[in-house]
Order: C-alpha cells, then structure tokens, then sequence
C-alpha cells in the first residue's frame, strides 16, 4: 500500500513482490472508493477497504508507460478543472503509447434539464448530482461534463479516438486513446 502521509511524500507499505505483481495486471483504476473494479489496480485518495494504493492524483506514484489501460468512475467530477487537466496530463503519463483511457462521469446536461423539469426528491437527487452528496470530505462537485466538454478535455490533454459510449442517459461514458 502506498500512503501519503503529511508532506506529500508517498509511503510504501506493501512488499516489492506484491507491488510488482499488482503492476502486472496493467490496468489502473483511479478513484475507485468504496466499489473498486476487479481485475485492476486501485488508486483512491483516501483508504478503504480494496484501495491497493492511497495518494494524490495530480502526482501518481507510478513509472511513465506503466499501464495498458486506465478506467475512473464517478471521480473526475470532485476536482476543480484545472486540477482534472493535471490528472489527466498524469494518466497519459502512466499510460503506455495505444493505452486506453475510460471515464465515466455524470451527465451535467441531464441533470440540469432534471433539476429545471422535476419537483420535490427529483429535483433534490439532481441537485446532489450536480454539486455532490456531501457524505464524505472530498464529496462534492467542482466541475460538470457534458459530451462536448469531456472531449474538448481529452483532445486538450493529448488524447485522440474519444467515443462516447450509449449508456443511461444521466451518465456520460466515454473512452479514448493514447496516441
């Protein structure tokens, strides 16, 4: 497990053998909470149960070109803009050259048209989509995604081949490519 104590400086509280072996895999999952995805690398910034390493996503503990694939669900939203840009600069960084980059986000204009449209609960769970649940420190929302704006994101952060995958309307499912 890696630990980012005080200072910023990561702490490795797993064996070798065990880091090597987890690196293997080549898939990294980040921000994977409280339902990582099996078969990957977890990377969370705070510890829970499954969390394999624990840190800051703007500086991710791992060597250039260590991953095929990266995957990140319902994370990229918690960070103001300019901080999603630096991890998505750190995710092409990890990712090897044709590397997959998978991002699933709410939909912002979904929810926007929700809140405007619906009354009572509704409107109150298209409020918390929008801004966060609040249930925990680091839940809440500093920026909204809509197809448009995800690809604009990713083109700018050097990835190409973005394809929006159909799925439920109120998410945004999107996968891209390392050139």
């Amino acid at each position: 497990m890696f630990v980012q104590p005080k200072g910023g400086i990561y702490k490795n509280t797993l064996q070798p053998d065990l880091i090597r072996a987890m690196i293997k895999m080549k898939k990294l999952e980040i921000g994977s909470g409280a339902k990582p995805r099996p078969g990957y690398v977890h990377f969370d910034i705070r510890k829970l149960e499954g969390t394999d390493v624990t840190g800051d996503a703007r500086k991710l503990p791992f060597k250039d070109k260590e991953f095929e694939e990266v995957y990140s669900r319902f994370f990229l939203e918690h960070l103001p803009r300019k901080d999603a840009l630096l991890v998505l600069k750190e995710i092409s960084r990890v990712l090897q050259n044709k590397g997959i980059i998978e991002i699933i986000v709410p939909n912002l204009a979904y929810f926007c048209r929700l809140f405007i449209e619906e009354k009572g609960q509704k409107k109150q769970w298209a409020l918390n989509k929008i801004y966060g649940f609040e249930n925990y420190k680091e839940d809440h929302h500093y920026f909204g995604y809509d197809a448009q704006i995800l690809s604009d994101i990713l083109k700018e952060t050097g990835f190409e081949g973005i394809e929006i995958i159909p799925e439920e309307e109120q998410y945004l499912h999107v996968k891209a490519k390392k050139p």
